[in-house]
């Protein structure tokens, strides 16, 4: 049977068992089961070759589209600690708020695009002039209901910043389904970190698949998710975001 297209790059399940060339260990350090040359397994045993397919290249992530999304934690590093979540100060108005992060993964019955993750780490209670009382914490619990079918907050109640950030963390861990735009981003680690140095705002991230160039591919045009930097600090691939979420009934219409 064919891998699915989100299947890891075979160097990648190689370096796992090899012990990531070194960095967790390597295969020199790691004790091995010594296996003959002449084991049946090697010598009798058939595989199906598919010299069309490659192991180097790695597929596009899955195209802009609604896609059935499980949410769980994504619990965010701060000072090279893992915590659920952490206080910060954000925005020209330095607003005092608490982040967390969340992970969404597809929910695909087709196989096709099943368990591809999109992440989203900037989950806050940072709320804009414009949107007042709404943040990102707030509009997903919105999206989301109790196990008895009743509402994880109520409109027009006053929550206090923990409160709502322990409440979304409550409602992740039954791993609720949602429905999740999705869209390939992009954005040049370089030109940011350059940015940063000095004393600047990183660039925009480039969003929406519509924006990567389009190449002939088995006689079609499809978009191409490798982009190159215009300041000429090569190319990097699109990221598989979260645009946005909506209610589960809404895929089903």
């Amino acid at each position: 049977m064919a891998a699915p297209d989100w299947a890891p790059r075979q160097s990648d399940v190689e370096e796992q068992h090899a012990g990531n060339g070194g960095v967790n260990g390597s295969a020199v350090d790691t004790p091995q089961e010594y296996i003959d040359l002449d084991d049946p397994r090697l010598t009798s045993e058939k595989i199906d070759v598919n010299l069309e397919g490659s192991v180097y290249k790695m597929p596009a992530p899955p195209p802009d589209g609604k896609y059935r999304v499980k949410l769980k934690l994504a619990r965010p590093k701060r000072d090279n600690k893992e915590v659920d979540y952490y206080a910060a100060q954000w925005g020209k108005e330095q607003q005092l708020v608490i982040v967390t992060g969340i992970e969404a993964t597809v929910m695909d019955p087709t196989g096709k695009y099943d368990g591809i993750k999109a992440f989203d780490r900037t989950v806050s209670t940072y709320t804009q002039g414009r949107s007042a009382g709404v943040s990102k914490a707030t509009e997903i619990l919105a999206l989301l209901r109790r196990p008895d079918g009743t509402p994880w907050l109520k409109s027009g109640q006053s929550y206090a910043k923990r409160e709502i950030i322990d409440t979304l963390l409550k409602a992740l861990a039954g791993e609720p389904e949602i429905g999740m735009q999705s869209c390939w981003s992009w954005s040049c680690q370089a030109c940011g970190e350059e940015a940063v140095k000095r004393g600047e705002r990183r660039p925009r991230d480039v969003r929406g698949m519509r924006h990567f160039p389009q190449i002939a591919q088995n006689g079609k045009l499809v978009h191409d998710p490798e982009m190159a930097c215009k300041n000429g600090h090569g190319t990097s691939r699109a990221r598989f975001d979260i645009e946005f979420f909506f209610p589960l009934a809404e895929l089903k219409a």
